[in-house]
């Protein structure tokens, strides 16, 4: 599936109601969270293993209602009371990628400084922290990740940069290449970002990533190329000036290989 279109169905799938702050504590599992209640187990939480012991469907409910209000204040609790920022939610979301897919981005501030957030960590979909914080555009978010040593090249199978390229973010394009994010990163099929901006099309991005040293002859491992994917999105332009005789590379190759 393309990136984009992945990326709209994950976001269509875990949509987010926010409700009010203020009605908040009238929910009874969020009332007894505040309350300092041990009932759903949290003052026992941080001895658990929780790869061994994950989250019971009453602590996860407490989560979703803190994060679907914004509710950092109790999310600050159950933090206190040895919740680890890195828990998983049923959809295979980690609790940050949660919160930043829902846009509630004080309770993503949250787990990031709690200073135990696994900034690399990857969900159920192969997204990092710093993926979703260029997906959603979130420039302070990016460098807070970035300064907390969050990897731009990390990802399951597409990249920061990949995301990046995907929405034409020459912001996050240029940052990302100063962290140290390869232009020539490839997904397991020979997807470059190169490919991505090409292909929504983006000149500014396939401009940046040229002179960063993008190579317009990478093609997938179905010989696709830039400009083929710049012609399919239907600029003739762009499509003849990535224009190449021949695929140099048919798929991936190893990362940091020669051309």
């Amino acid at each position: 599936m393309a990136l984009r279109q992945f990326a709209a169905t994950l976001l269509c799938g875990s949509l987010l109601l926010a409700s009010s702050a203020s009605s908040l504590f009238t929910e009874p599992v969020l009332a007894a969270s505040a309350a300092g209640s041990s009932g759903l187990g949290w003052d026992d939480i941080a001895s658990k293993n929780e790869a061994e012991n994950p989250l019971t469907s009453a602590q996860l409910e407490t989560i979703r209602q803190a994060v679907r209000s914004a509710n950092t204040r109790t999310l600050k609790q159950l933090l206190q009371k040895g919740l680890s920022p890195n828990f998983r939610m049923e959809n295979g979301d980690t609790g940050f990628t949660y919160a930043v897919r829902a846009e509630n981005y004080d309770v993503a501030e949250a787990l990031l400084k709690s200073g135990r957030l696994n900034v690399n960590d990857l969900n159920k979909f192969g997204e990092t922290p710093l993926m979703l914080a260029v997906f959603k555009g979130q420039d302070e978010l990016f460098d807070e990740l970035i300064a907390a040593g969050a990897d731009p090249q990390r990802g399951g199978n597409w990249t920061p940069l990949h995301y990046a390229a995907t929405e034409g973010r020459t912001e996050f394009i240029e940052r990302l290449l100063k962290a140290g994010a390869s232009a020539n990163i490839q997904t397991s099929s020979g997807v470059t970002p190169l490919i991505m901006a090409a292909r929504k099309p983006s000149r500014a991005a396939v401009t940046m990533l040229l002179k960063a040293g993008a190579y317009r002859d990478y093609c997938t491992d179905t010989g696709q190329s830039p400009a083929d994917f710049a012609r399919r999105a239907g600029d003739k332009e762009l499509a003849e000036y990535l224009a190449i005789p021949k695929c140099a590379v048919k798929g991936r190759i190893a990362q940091g290989a020669a051309k």
